[in-house]
């Protein structure tokens, strides 16, 4: 009778596997009593939900407001793009007359000087960021600063402001910070307007007996403003602003004398539109105009089309502005002409240059 093979309590038999025997089979390590082994459990991670989708038609579900306004920057631009094209096209048989005669060599150099101008107010916005802690790129800035004031050609004050903001979001700026950047850049870049322009009144801009002692009252704007960018005033309005709305807008208030070197930062830029103007009326003008005039019949208009917040980009405000300022020209037919040609020469500037930083973008990416 065969002896009986012991086996273990629960013990699972070896697998039919060549060699069975204890200890070398595949059923155990270490022979017959050891305990059969555990598979290792396997714990998988709860099922995250699909992704949202971008397209209401697939979700179902109506765009949030966070969502949609990832691209008002860019729409505002698109409608300003629309507004600066219909003024080019309706423009152009008066730009046309005025450009026969001109001098080129001045007409290229103003546009150089423009540009110039507008960069360094794109540069001043990067500051106003950096002041209010955010640290951007200089490409990055540009490229939102240039597109997002595509909006001033939208008829409606708020535009701007809206536009270079929203554009300052989609490119990871909180909101307060990306607002209250181009709320203190645009107060600190017309304030440095106005600086300009007293200079160059001081200068004696314009001679006795015109018409310039009647914008003493816009010039007197300036220590106002100035005043009006101290910490307390500051903050009072933001106390303000939240009990109207009823949200914290926590937005860091700059010091007083960082909000005063802003102002100054900004001037070189007046003085280079000041004198692109000049290049423009050198190079119409059959007489050669006073610079001093010029410059401060420029950043003037410049600044009342900014107050008058129904004209789109100033336009007309800032025309008549410097016809009745522009008194070193030979007539107002000149300064009529000077002035409807510096409108387009910044339209320009204003297209090419967000054209141009958006292809840098794009490239980069």
């Amino acid at each position: 009778m065969p002896a009986a093979t012991a086996t273990c309590s629960g013990a699972r038999p070896p697998r039919n596997s060549g060699d069975t025997s204890p200890g070398t089979g595949t059923g155990s390590p270490t022979g017959c009593c050891a305990p059969a082994a555990t598979p290792p459990r396997i714990v998988r991670p709860p099922a995250r939900p699909p992704p949202c989708s971008g397209s209401a038609a697939v979700s179902g579900k109506p765009l949030t407001v966070r969502r949609a306004g990832r691209w008002i920057g860019s729409l505002i631009a698109v409608a300003g793009l629309a507004f600066v094209l219909r003024e080019l096209l309706r423009s152009w048989d008066d730009v046309r007359s005025s450009l026969s005669g001109a001098t080129p060599v001045p007409l290229v150099a103003a546009v150089l000087v423009g540009a110039g101008g507008m960069l360094l107010v794109g540069l001043g916005w990067r500051r106003c960021l950096a002041v209010l802690g955010v640290r951007r790129s200089v490409v990055d800035t540009l490229y939102r600063y240039y597109v997002g004031q595509l909006g001033k050609y939208v008829p409606g004050g708020i535009w701007p402001v809206v536009g270079r903001g929203e554009m300052a979001r989609r490119g990871g700026v909180p909101g307060a910070a990306a607002y209250a950047s181009t709320v203190l850049s645009m107060v600190v870049t017309y304030l440095a307007a106005l600086l300009t322009a007293v200079v160059a009144l001081l200068l004696d801009v314009v001679d006795a007996g015109t018409t310039a002692g009647d914008w003493w009252l816009v010039l007197l704007v300036l220590p106002v403003g100035v005043l009006g960018l101290h910490p307390r005033v500051v903050n009072g309005v933001l106390r303000l602003g939240r009990r109207v709305s009823g949200r914290k807008l926590d937005v860091p208030v700059p010091r007083w004398p960082e909000s005063v070197v802003l102002v100054l930062w900004h001037v070189p830029a007046w003085v280079a539109i000041g004198m692109s103007t000049w290049l423009v009326a050198v190079s119409l003008a059959p007489v050669a105009p006073d610079p001093r005039n010029l410059v401060f019949a420029a950043v003037v208009s410049w600044f009342v089309g900014f107050v008058v917040v129904g004209s789109p980009g100033g336009i007309g405000v800032r025309e008549a502005v410097f016809v009745a300022l522009a008194a070193s020209l030979s007539s107002a037919g000149v300064a009529a002409a000077v002035a409807l040609t510096v409108r387009v020469l910044f339209i320009v500037v204003d297209v090419v240059s967000a054209a141009v930083v958006g292809g840098v973008v794009r490239g980069r990416a």
